[in-house]
């Protein structure tokens, strides 16, 4: 039992060192800036959010993430925001800083956001690593990383709202990727196929205001960097004037999982919490998935009109 739990973790350590920098959130169907740039500024609205996720909790080396984001309007038509997101797995430790940058815009019953998304990337291990037992001597690639890797990289994404009803969403990570560094650690091509990694998702908004509550069926669909694909089947509940937040995530994949999240919504501070558990055998070794985020949201204040009332000037 020692030894298959020993490998286990030693497994963690190596995925790590090949791991997705898109990290896989569950409450992107509450806050899609989450994962897509096109929703930057999209509420026209400027929104200070801050995201927690401790994956596969209780089990050692498991993937801990942070994620600061700021977004919103400047002016009519442009929206910008930027990020801070931080990663720890087994050893592996990844930072990411990013800019976003979005044009809106309305053609008739449809409001529209694309965007733009740059990212700076460093990841490291932990120098002790290479004193492991479980590692093996001489090991080129945790020795190199071990001083750094560097990466630049782009996504893109659009946002579309039709008639405040029916919404898809697109994004595409990694459609420019580059090293700025000179580690020899991936072996593979950098340049990849434009729609090789995507986000796709696609809902319906059931809104019944003499009742004073919405329904949100979505399906999304996710290919990321290093990661199997993935199917997520949700259904999200707003009441009360969003007071009450609830969702459900079923995924069928790798022998299914689902995720329960429930929110609310308080004037400008908005709260979601999420429990994941999977039916696979690995639960046994963890208590499941937590996943926590907090936001503040303050309306753009739009410029007083100017008057051009001269009559004054002539009393």
């Amino acid at each position: 039992m020692k030894k298959t739990l020993l490998s286990i973790i030693f497994g963690v350590i190596t995925i790590a060192a090949f791991a997705q920098e898109q990290a896989v959130y569950t409450h992107y169907q509450v806050f899609p800036i989450l994962v897509n740039p096109g929703y930057t500024g999209f509420e026209d609205e400027h929104q200070f959010l801050g995201n927690a996720r401790t994956t596969w909790t209780g089990f050692p080396g498991r993937p801990v993430n942070f994620t600061a984001i700021y977004h919103g309007p400047v002016g009519e038509k442009l929206a910008l925001g930027g990020g801070l997101f931080s990663e720890k797995v087994g050893d592996m430790n990844t930072v990411k800083l990013n800019f976003n940058y979005a044009f809106r815009f309305r053609i008739q019953k449809a409001r529209i956001g694309i965007g733009l998304s740059t990212d700076f990337i460093n990841r490291r291990v932990n120098p002790d690593l290479l004193s492991n037992p479980l590692v093996q001597p001489n090991d080129d690639v945790l020795e190199n990383l071990s001083d750094g890797q560097q990466i630049f990289d782009a996504s893109a994404g659009t946002h579309i709202l039709y008639d405040e009803r029916f919404f898809v969403s697109i994004t595409l990570p990694n459609i420019v990727r580059a090293r700025l560094d000179e580690v020899p650690i991936d072996q593979r091509s950098q340049q990849t196929s434009l729609f090789e990694h995507y986000i796709f998702q696609v809902g319906y908004i059931v809104d019944v205001p003499s009742q004073n509550f919405k329904i949100m069926p979505s399906l999304a669909f996710r290919q990321i960097r290093d990661t199997p694909f993935q199917v997520d089947v949700n259904v999200q509940g707003r009441f009360l004037d969003e007071k009450l937040i609830t969702g459900l995530t079923y995924r069928p994949s790798n022998n299914g999982s689902v995720g329960f999240l429930i929110g609310t919504k308080y004037k400008a501070l908005q709260l979601a919490y999420s429990y994941d558990v999977s039916f696979s055998k690995f639960q046994q070794f963890s208590t499941g998935s937590h996943e926590l985020t907090a936001a503040f949201n303050l309306p753009r204040k739009t410029p007083k009109p100017v008057s051009t009332d001269t009559s004054d000037l002539y009393q």
